[in-house]
């Protein structure tokens, strides 16, 4: 056995069913052993973004790591954006690249370099082997370290004199180190806070559902008769969005996330980024008034950029179950408070819902018009993978999630959408996964289509065409106070994209839709056509979606 089989063995033993890849030559001695195993399969795609992305999808949907395989340093290159997105969704990926035989890295090879260096700064951890004796103890350090919170997207290089080379000795699999529990001093500080505090609030983020933390958080916003926000950025559901204290997501600025907050005198950050934010905005997002907890495994985000009354680098799981026992049962007058919350979330819903536009005229379809029929169309176990944007904002304040249905853009790398539903649907594929994008957005990963039809995969996606970049208009907007200029770069028009060509090129069946009456039908008739393929529905898309950001002042 050589070690490219050795490879493929190992990673079968972590629980690896699918190989994401695009080869290249340095990678031939993986594709020669690929037939000589039957637990690994490989999943071939046309570009190494859309691979990332659908690795990632995998990876999230079924709650194991992922790997990926990708040739030398241009295909690095190409997957960056792919690691990037990994890394902010605390993603675990085992990321391999085939490199040039050892002899040759030297001497600048045509089909050779630097691959660790790209992703410097976004990967756990990185390494390139020189002899198949390392490779045991660079697999073991790669896979623990994406699986140890927070999780993320390792890199290992393979150089091809490595991979034909003898196979090293068999590879036991491997875990994760767990996260550690809260040291008692600043968990009680915590529990002080909380307890004394008249209007707290939680704010949960991905990391509670990282660790499975749901009801967790909901125990401790009843306990505290609390508001649950969620955070900026997010990409999963950490509380169901009908539960009666969920607040919904926080704005994405500064400026707007502290009048969502102003008047709460403690708040509790738990398993996300205090704030990870869009862009620059007037003044913090917090108020000298409200005292911050924080609670992440990320030990870089306790202070990042807010600094904490009490901060705690811990499991959230854990900080919670043992903050309930410090707080004990509500008193009497948790009661009242817990019920003005929940008529305060009650009535910040009903008042988004009636502030979203009506119907446009002449029937053209608006963002909010697309929002209300996917809301209406979608069934409770259905996953949707959001990268809608602008045209989809509404669908938070319309739709209701639960832990596991959802899963949006975080990364800031555009074409993850359309990937990540696609390896979703390799996850499971008895679910039915819709895909949300904007016509932008798409075409950065819209070769997931290819894949998705080679497989078999009856993806749905719905696809937001509004003839250009609108989150780039909407940007203008914020920075110069005009709806609209002479600004190049941001239409689509000249000539129009045929997004159903495109598509249909692809192997997706498609169709088209411009009238806002037609849209439940045409939703229904995208999900009868998902379940022999994939499918694809084009929305025309009309009307400018609320400014993004604010004028940016010189030097700030």
């Amino acid at each position: 056995m050589d070690t490219a089989e050795w490879l493929l063995r190992a990673l079968a033993a972590e629980g690896v069913t699918h190989l994401f890849g695009n080869p290249g030559s340095t990678e031939l001695p993986l594709l020669d052993a690929l037939p000589r195993q039957h637990q690994l399969r490989y999943v071939l795609g046309l570009h190494e973004a859309a691979v990332m992305g659908m690795a990632d999808g995998y990876a999230q949907a079924s709650g194991r790591i992922a790997a990926v395989n990708v040739h030398v340093q241009p295909g690095i290159a190409n997957a960056v954006s792919g690691v990037l997105n990994a890394a902010r969704a605390r993603t675990p990926l085992l990321v391999t690249v085939g490199q040039q035989v050892t002899a040759l890295r030297d001497a600048a090879p045509f089909l050779g370099g630097d691959v660790l260096g790209p992703v410097a700064g976004l990967v756990k951890w990185s390494g390139e082997v020189s002899r198949a004796s390392e490779l045991p103890d660079a697999m073991r350090a790669a896979v623990r370290a994406a699986r140890t919170p927070p999780r993320g997207p390792v890199l290992l290089s393979l150089p091809m004199d490595v991979l034909v080379d003898h196979a090293p000795p068999v590879h036991d699999a491997v875990g994760g180190d767990p996260p550690q529990p809260p040291e008692s001093g600043p968990l009680t500080a915590m529990a002080v806070l909380l307890d004394e505090a008249e209007r707290p609030a939680v704010l949960a983020g991905d990391g509670v559902v990282h660790e499975d933390a749901t009801e967790l958080v909901a125990a401790l916003a009843e306990r505290l008769g609390a508001p649950v926000w969620g955070e900026p950025q997010a990409n999963r559901v950490p509380l169901p969005w009908d539960h009666p204290l969920w607040r919904g997501q926080l704005p994405p600025f500064a400026a707007q996330i502290r009048p969502a907050l102003r008047g709460h005198d403690v708040v509790i950050a738990l398993g996300m980024p205090v704030f990870r934010v869009f862009g620059d905005s007037p003044g913090p997002a917090l108020t000298d008034a409200t005292r911050l907890l924080h609670v992440d495994v990320d030990p870089r985000e306790i202070g990042r950029t807010a600094a904490p009354a009490v901060g705690v680098c811990a499991s959230v799981a854990e900080t919670l179950r043992r903050l309930l026992d410090a707080l004990g049962p509500a008193p009497e007058r948790i009661g009242p408070r817990r019920d003005r919350a929940a008529h305060e979330v009650a009535a910040a819903r009903a008042a988004a819902i009636a502030g979203l536009p009506g119907p446009r005229a002449g029937h053209t379809i608006g963002p909010p018009d697309l929002s209300r029929a996917i809301a209406a169309a979608v069934r409770d176990d259905d996953l949707l993978v959001d990268e809608s944007l602008t045209s989809g904002r509404a669908l938070r304040t319309v739709l209701t999630r639960r832990p596991g249905t959802w899963l949006a853009h975080r990364g800031s790398a555009l074409g993850w959408g359309l990937p990540a539903a696609v390896g979703a649907k390799l996850a499971d594929p008895s679910r039915h996964v819709m895909a949300l994008q904007g016509d932008g957005s798409l075409l950065f990963g819209v070769h997931a289509l290819w894949t998705a039809a080679r497989e078999g995969l009856g993806v749905a996606l719905v696809v937001a065409d509004n003839g250009g970049y609108e989150i780039l208009r909407a940007g203008m907007e914020g920075l110069t106070g005009r709806p609209d200029g002479d600004w190049p770069g941001l239409a689509l028009d000249a000539p129009r994209l045929d997004l159903t060509a495109i598509c249909t090129g692809l192997g997706a069946t498609t169709a088209r839709v411009a009238d806002a009456r037609e849209l439940p039908g045409a939703l229904t008739d995208l999900r009868a056509r998902a379940a022999h393929g994939p499918a694809v529905l084009v929305a025309d898309v009309h009307g400018h979606t609320p400014a993004v950001g604010y004028p940016v002042t010189p030097g700030a």
